[in-house]
């Protein structure tokens, strides 16, 4: 069930612009109270501090992750020092329950009237800025109707197959120097792991932990995948356990190796 007290954007704002004025000209006082924020938001559950939940561009490890309900988006976040997490609880509190339309189009000028740049810095201005950006790169993923309420986007799972399957054939393109069978059909992919906002996870391993193109196949993987339209960022992630075994190959790879 959805709340329907909600507040608006904008009556948050202004709720954090009148607490940050009673505390105006204490820049100590103010920044106590960001890790004050900090402090009452909820600890993000241990199995959702993973590297794709990671905002990058910030000074201090930041974890953002979300539902969808309706049209509506609702954000959990942590991180790993008390000012930084201040500062995420701050855009988590205006857009935590928001409908889609107004996260992506909300101007959040709470930031100017506070003097937040002047109040924490130029790099953790940068790393506001990068958090900011991921919100409302996660409310880009669900298409809106102009004439109407935000659309789900019922063909999400359709669209990350299909991305899937480019992953695979860019993936399909990069062999062993001393193998004549791509990769993937040699069963070097372990997993291959879409998110709503086209970040892609490789997990994927070597014939062996001594393969002498230890650093080139995992370089070529990322740089084919990325090359694809739409791709947001990719990671790949090299792992020997479990260790490789040619029963991991396809029947047409062990066919052209001779192993039929």
């Amino acid at each position: 069930m959805i709340d329907t007290n909600i507040k608006s954007t904008q009556e948050i704002q202004d709720q954090i612009i009148e607490a940050f004025q009673a505390l105006a000209g204490d820049r100590e006082a103010m920044l106590n109270y960001i890790m004050e924020l900090g402090d009452k938001m909820p600890p993000l559950a241990g199995q959702y501090k993973t590297e794709y939940n990671v905002i990058k561009g910030c000074m201090s490890t930041v974890w953002l992750t979300y539902k969808k309900q309706g049209d509506r988006l609702f954000f959990e976040a942590d991180s790993n020092t008390a000012i930084t997490k201040g500062l995420i609880s701050l855009l988590v509190s205006v857009f935590s329950g928001q409908r889609i339309n107004d996260i992506l189009h909300t101007n959040l000028y709470f930031v100017d009237q506070i003097g937040m740049s002047q109040l924490i810095g130029s790099q953790r201005s940068g790393g506001f800025a990068s958090m900011l950006k991921q919100l409302r790169m996660i409310a880009m993923a669900y298409p809106v109707k102009k004439d109407g309420p935000r659309q789900v986007m019922t063909d999400q799972a359709s669209n990350n197959d299909t991305l899937k399957e480019q992953v695979i054939q860019a993936i399909k393109q990069v062999y062993d120097p001393e193998i004549p069978v791509d990769i993937y059909e040699l069963g070097l992919i372990y997993e291959i792991n879409v998110y709503p906002i086209n970040n892609v996870h490789i997990l994927m391993t070597l014939t062996s932990p001594s393969c002498p193109s230890a650093e080139l196949i995992p370089s070529q993987v990322e740089s084919n995948v990325t090359a694809i339209e739409g791709i947001n960022e990719v990671k790949v992630e090299l792992t020997f356990e479990p260790p490789y075994s040619t029963d991991r190959m396809s029947e047409q790879a062990k066919l052209a190796l001779g192993f039929l």
